[in-house]
């Protein structure tokens, strides 16, 4: 990874001026305090991720969180918080001090569990939004290698000659289990829907053959179908055509699926009560990383493609994205 050349106080300079600029734009209602910018980081950073080391969401919070270490000159530090659906992460992060060193790392799928009751609090009202991060990468279907299903038809099929025996691994009241009901809903299939755990766990029983398929992040999933342990029989993401990261496999919607279309943002979230300078800061530091072509091209080469959005405009896109999960968790019956 390339360092930059400028030392680590010019790059917090533009920081501060970078966030006192883009105070005066944040909308109300997802952070408050006075409008000043602070030095940030004050101290180690902890990005907290719901989720066990080796996932996507994992592998992505590495890479960024090495590069803001850079970039700012300050001490980062991922932590794996894993268990309760993520409701044990959160919650570390809701009750933390507003300074900005106990961050979130997430992603959309908060706001599924937040729709289906698997947590209490509400992503748009008990934390602020730093940044949302669009992903243009996408989910996969996948089997074991020695499965006997060669195709997302021939899984359908199995399914409706053997009602309720096919196991597909989710994450209870999160995205995967959205996107598991829009495919049921699409195909009529009858798979025993199941609690799997993060992308790492459900990799691990698909060959053990503990679960018959599962939905997990494409990237992973790739990694071991490169190692002939997996097979993708098709993705989903927030378009129907196919992710131009695996364009070898379909799409479930080009399959015919065509509501099973399902995209997810990378989400950076801190408690409420943050400061807005604090906050438009973080923002820059993020930005600064994901326009770095060096940190772009190992994303893309780790198909997790992450684009950045300003405080405003992630706001207005998470607005938007609770609204539609709210409404798809209420089709499909999953609302609480």
């Amino acid at each position: 990874m390339t360092r930059l050349v400028r030392p680590a106080t010019t790059l917090r300079n533009f920081l501060k001026l970078a966030a006192v600029a883009t105070v005066g734009t944040l909308s109300l209602g997802l952070v408050s305090g006075p409008a000043q910018a602070q030095d940030w980081p004050s101290g180690t950073v902890q990005l907290i991720v719901p989720a066990k080391p080796g996932g996507g969401t994992d592998a992505a919070a590495r890479l960024i969180s090495a590069a803001l270490s850079e970039k700012t000159g300050g001490d980062f530090a991922v932590v794996n918080v894993d268990g309760g659906g993520g409701a044990i992460a959160v919650e570390q992060v809701r009750g933390a001090d507003p300074d900005g060193l106990k961050l979130l790392f997430y992603h959309t799928s908060f706001l599924a569990t937040y729709h289906t009751g698997g947590y209490q609090h509400s992503p748009m009202e008990a934390f602020t939004l730093i940044a949302a991060m669009p992903v243009a990468g996408s989910f996969s279907l996948a089997v074991a290698a020695d499965a006997p299903y060669q195709s997302v038809e021939e899984l359908i099929a199995a399914t409706k000659e053997k009602p309720n025996k096919i196991t597909l691994g989710v994450q209870l009241r999160g995205s995967t289990h959205f996107m598991a009901g829009l495919l049921t809903m699409d195909s009529d299939a009858s798979f025993r829907i199941v609690e799997a755990g993060s992308d790492a766990d459900k990799l691990v029983q698909l060959q053990g053959h503990q679960i018959d398929a599962a939905l997990v992040n494409t990237p992973g999933a790739l990694q071991y179908v490169q190692a002939g342990k997996l097979r993708v029989l098709g993705t989903i993401s927030g378009s129907p055509g196919r992710d131009p990261n695996a364009d070898g496999f379909p799409s479930l919607a080009e399959l015919g699926y065509e509501n099973t279309v399902y995209g997810l943002d990378f989400l950076v979230m801190g408690p409420t009560g943050m400061d807005e300078g604090i906050v438009a800061e973080i923002n820059a530091a993020f930005e600064a990383v994901l326009t770095d072509p060096d940190i772009s091209e190992q994303l893309t080469t780790m198909r997790l493609p992450i684009s950045h959005l300003g405080v405003g405009e992630s706001r207005t896109r998470l607005v938007s994205s609770d609204k539609r999960v709210k409404d798809t968790a209420e089709m499909l019956g999953l609302s609480h």
